[in-house]
């Protein structure tokens, strides 16, 4: 126990008698993913798990007048399926010391049950919340693109919804979406004149000063830094991602050789994955994506005169993303006499030589092709 002698040691004052026993915690914050995810498939056992989903079949034309000895059912398609796996990779762990003096000398306020529970609320939640959200991210399905057009308390309610119906449009449940924002951006939301003015959206949007629902969507505020870079909020509908845990141990370890005291150790096996089929059941609204492939080699073509080329860009939403089908993308050309490009991404050559670039934007991320005009063979 600390002392200090006082005039030769007349006086002796302890002061750990006089020091307060208890310890100032840091603010913190409960699980903001928890409830969001399918619990459907059995991880027990197994790090590595296999699901497989049939594949569509192509809808054909009957034909009721045919007689020459074939289907009248049109071409017969063999019913495939597609897997996909999934193996629990993060791997995280904690380990700390607390020397037996160093607890008596602090009045046991280093108590390690203690510790684990402030390392749970304090690093592990958060860090699993902050993975997951950017797993979901850079595996959504559909991406909302701001472009120029800044989020403000003028359009955040409207851009929140057009949002909403792009997923509806996808046929996408509208049961159990939710919407995570973080909370400067929710400045402008809870300033929105929809908002203010609660019956405008047939619906309780504040309840007790927090969000309820916006346009069915269930609101989630959280830290800016635990949205994904770029991202300004995420619409993700319930069940459409796993979030297995196969090792969840902490553990106080006491009379080991390492040291006098204890030791706070614990390993956190984890990891987030969103089911392919149910991928446009996560959207990601921000001004452009991280980038833009534009499905031609090199990012230039030969086009002769009269002929076309058919354009078929894709999109990397975030940073570590997938390539993302069914983004909405603009075409322009920068010499219509040389070569011009339709509304949908046809080129078409118009000249016997010379050359046009062709630019290819999402949001306000662009891509461009170079073409060069050849005589028809």
């Amino acid at each position: 126990m600390a002392t200090r002698s006082i005039n030769g040691g007349a006086n002796v004052i302890n002061l750990a008698e006089k020091a307060s026993p208890k310890v100032v915690e840091r603010f913190k914050i409960g699980s903001v993913t928890e409830g969001l995810f399918s619990h459907d498939y059995d991880w027990t056992g197994v790090a590595t798990v296999q699901v497989r989903s049939i594949d569509n079949i192509p809808l054909q034309d009957y034909n009721s007048t045919k007689t020459d000895g074939t289907s009248r059912y049109g071409t017969m398609y063999e019913v495939g399926d597609t897997v996909q796996e999934m193996t629990v990779n993060d791997d995280k762990s904690i380990y700390g010391s607390i020397d037996k003096r160093n607890n008596t000398e602090t009045l046991q306020t280093k108590a390690a049950s203690r510790i684990l529970k402030r390392e749970t609320d304090e690093e592990i939640i958060p860090y699993a919340d902050k993975y997951r959200l950017t797993k979901m991210a850079q595996k959504a399905g559909m991406g909302y693109f701001m472009g120029s057009t800044a989020l403000s308390a003028s359009n955040i309610v409207r851009t929140i919804m057009l949002a909403n119906a792009a997923m509806s449009n996808q046929k996408v449940p509208e049961t159990g979406r939710v919407l995570y924002m973080g909370y400067t951006l929710a400045v402008d939301l809870k300033l929105a004149d929809q908002v203010i003015d609660i019956d405008k959206l047939g619906e309780k949007a504040i309840v007790n000063g927090a969000f309820a629902k916006i346009d069915k969507c269930q609101v989630r505020l959280v830290p800016d830094d635990y949205m994904p870079a770029g991202v300004h909020f995420m619409i993700i509908k319930t069940g459409v991602a796993l979030a297995p845990k196969k090792i969840e141990d902490y553990r106080v370890l006491t009379g080991t050789h390492l040291l006098d005291g204890s030791l706070v150790v614990g390993r956190f096996l984890h990891d987030c994955f969103v089911l392919k089929t149910k991928e446009k059941g996560i959207l990601v609204c921000m001004d452009a994506p991280y980038s833009i492939s534009s499905g031609v080699t090199g990012d230039a073509a030969t086009v002769k005169n009269g002929e076309t080329l058919q354009l078929a860009p894709k999109v990397k939403l975030v940073s570590g993303g997938d390539d993302v089908v069914g983004v909405n993308f603009s075409y322009a050309s920068s010499a219509t006499s040389k070569a011009t490009v339709s509304a949908s991404g046809l080129i078409t050559g118009a000249a016997d030589s010379g050359s046009a670039n062709i630019t290819i934007t999402a949001g306000t991320a662009t891509k461009t092709v170079a073409i060069t005009c050849a005589a028809a063979s």
